[in-house]
């Protein structure tokens, strides 16, 4: 029996074997990990040259595509892209290393939700993305077979590994007035024929429902800082920002129309950044490649989601006739909303001071509302100042103006979804202009700036000395943070209130304070600009000061490093550095420009040690107190 037993074990053992063995072979190129969250797995398999990665998401929506080919010491082509509403338990890292791909990252993003997936391949990739049948998963393919495959990528070259230069635009003559695109239509994100429009080393190519951006001779870097020719997605503010260092004087400040899917791009030199910059907002969500060949930069952008609709602006078919000067600005024949031009802006009073003025139903109340969304730009000697003005507070409209008085030469006018944006030509280069509220409460006034700094008592500075009452913050055996914090905010608010500058405190005392309430403490004051007050706990041999400031915020990182170098001048303490943070409440929920400086690091002995003196209390709160009164009469 137990013969007969055995010979049935070792004849199943053997079909066991035949049968499993194809289904081992067939499953020799798949690969599986489970990631937890609204991603619960990603595959990868490969079918002679088509390899297919699946992720299995209850959303499907990407919001975000680029392509980063190698560089420096990296040598893999990296693809990314961001799935909307979508999260992962932890960041991940799957190995592949079969076909072209070598790894699949994972990680969460935040403001708004999303996930980032990173797919690193040894050569170039042509892909395209697709949902399968069951709405289960998202399918990533890769390989020259598939029939729709990424616009985003520059043209395939004979070699994979090799980046061909992009085909520049036909150059024409720069202008400072806005070249108007070619009419989008109501209802559609395409435009009605191809488009081409230079500024420089400049130009857009605009076709269908998408747009090439090159600039010749300049090699972009994606960063928020540093001293080289760089780029940044703004998502928060809708922008893509490319930045040069220096006056470059290839360029003609002014505008360039676009079409549905970029609105167009401003360029301005910024005396006080020394750089040339170009911002190119867009509507809704984009995809986009970013491509260095040769020496030229190239963009080609798309929309993110072509199935949601968009409101498009109507721009003319034709170039806007300049209107004859006048005491009162001319409306251009046909605004990007259809709203006429005189309704709300108009020539100033006649009294030297008053260059413009807006009108609208209730803008006084909405410049209170969005007052620090406005953003300045200044050319200095070359005469022009942009204002950036949240279409919350009014809609100007496109078009140029001729005003042609005392302080005016011209205006121009140019408009999204979002912002409009108001530039000014001067008859003096250099008076400086700011917004006030004019008569009543359907009107603001740009008029002639003081240059004094009187005008920082009408900027309501909110303070927020950290932590407090059961959050003591920092513990260094009998040294609590919260002491030192609040010390320094009364010091700092004594001297900013004998300088006439408006302040209030989130605590004056010992209490406890969530983050949301002083969130609320400074957004229902309307402050002008809000400051927390920190002292920092780090790695051992890290010491010194830093200033966080929340990544999007326009204002928010040139006020962070005016506090920083102050510090550093007056307290002689270490440079950390600024750095942009994503989540940080008090930074990412206050509706105005908001800063958190760390003053020094208390893990640190001799930080520590000179927190525990009276003058270097003192001298932190008179650093910061003028820190605060530099960024009020910054004009930024």
């Amino acid at each position: 029996m137990k013969k007969i037993l055995s010979i049935v074990l070792v004849f199943c053992t053997i079909i066991s074997l035949l049968i499993l063995t194809p289904l081992q072979a067939q499953a020799a190129n798949a690969l599986e990990m489970s990631t937890g969250g609204s991603i619960s797995k990603v595959t990868y398999s490969q079918n002679n040259s088509i390899e297919e990665i699946r992720i299995y998401s209850s959303s499907k929506k990407i919001t975000k595509q680029y392509l980063i080919p190698p560089e420096g010491s990296i040598k893999n082509y990296r693809l990314g892209f961001e799935i909307e509403n979508a999260d992962v338990s932890k960041s991940i890292k799957f190995d592949i290393n079969k076909g072209t791909v070598v790894q699949i990252r994972m990680a969460n993003m935040s403001d708004p939700k999303r996930a980032s997936v990173v797919v690193e391949t040894t050569t170039k990739p042509v892909y395209a993305f697709s949902t399968s049948s069951d709405g289960k998963y998202i399918i990533l393919t890769l390989g020259s077979s598939s029939s729709s495959t990424n616009d985003q990528s520059t043209p395939k070259s004979s070699s994979p590994g090799t980046t061909p230069a992009p085909t520049p635009s036909a150059t024409q003559k720069p202008s400072t007035t806005p070249v108007p695109a070619a009419n989008p239509g109501s209802g559609s994100n395409t435009t009605a024929a191809n488009t081409k429009t230079s500024n420089g080393p400049l130009s857009l190519a605009l076709s269908g429902d998408s747009c090439t951006i090159t600039l010749k001779g300049i090699s972009l870097t994606q960063a928020d800082k540093g001293s080289i020719p760089r780029f940044e997605l703004r998502e928060k503010e809708k922008i893509l920002q490319i930045t040069i260092p220096g006056k470059d004087t290839r360029f003609t400040e002014g505008f360039l129309n676009g079409n549905s899917i970029i609105y167009g791009a401003l360029v301005n030199y910024n005396t006080k950044q020394n750089s040339t910059i170009i911002r190119i907002p867009y509507n809704n969500t984009i995809t986009y490649s970013h491509t260095v060949s040769g020496g030229n930069s190239t963009f080609v952008v798309k929309p993110g989601n072509t199935t949601v609709p968009v409101n498009n602006p109507t721009t003319p078919s034709q170039p806007v006739a300049t209107p004859k000067p006048g005491t009162q600005p001319s409306p251009s024949p046909s605004p990007s909303t259809g709203s006429s031009i005189t309704n709300n802006i108009k020539a100033g009073n006649g009294d030297g001071k008053t260059a413009l003025r807006l009108i609208g139903t209730g803008i006084v109340d909405k410049y209170h509302k969005y007052r620090d969304k406005i953003i300045v730009d200044d050319t200095g000697s070359k005469g022009t100042v942009t204002f950036m003005i949240p279409i919350n507070i009014i809609n100007l409209g496109n078009g140029s103006i001729n005003i042609n008085d005392s302080l005016v030469k011209s205006i121009d006018l140019f408009s999204t979804a979002t912002n409009s944006f108001l530039t000014i030509h001067k008859k003096d280069a250099n008076k400086k202009f700011e917004i006030v509220v004019g008569s009543g409460n359907n009107e603001l006034a740009i008029v002639v700036s003081t240059g004094t700094g009187g005008s920082t008592g009408s900027k309501l500075v909110v303070i927020d000395p950290g932590h407090g009452g059961t959050d003591p913050g920092a513990v260094f055996g009998q040294y609590f943070e919260k002491v030192y914090n609040l010390d320094i905010a009364l010091r700092c608010e004594k001297i900013l209130k004998s300088k006439g500058v408006s302040v209030e405190l989130t605590r004056t005392t010992d209490k406890t304070m969530s983050l949301n309430e002083r969130v609320k403490f400074a957004n229902d004051r309307n402050a002008y600009l809000f400051v927390s007050i920190h002292n920092n706990s780090m790695p051992a041999g890290t010491k010194g000061s830093m200033v966080l400031y929340h990544y999007t915020s326009y204002r928010g990182k040139p006020f962070a490093q005016i506090m920083l170098d102050n510090l550093v001048k007056d307290l002689g303490t270490a440079k950390i550095g600024i750095q942009g943070r994503q989540n940080t409440v008090v930074l990412r929920d206050t509706k105005m420009p908001a800063i958190l400086a760390e003053v020094a690091c208390m893990s640190d002995p001799a930080d520590l040690a000179l927190l525990n003196t009276d003058s270097f209390i003192q001298r932190a709160a008179e650093s910061i107190a003028n820190s605060i009164i530099q960024i009020l009469n910054s004009g930024i």
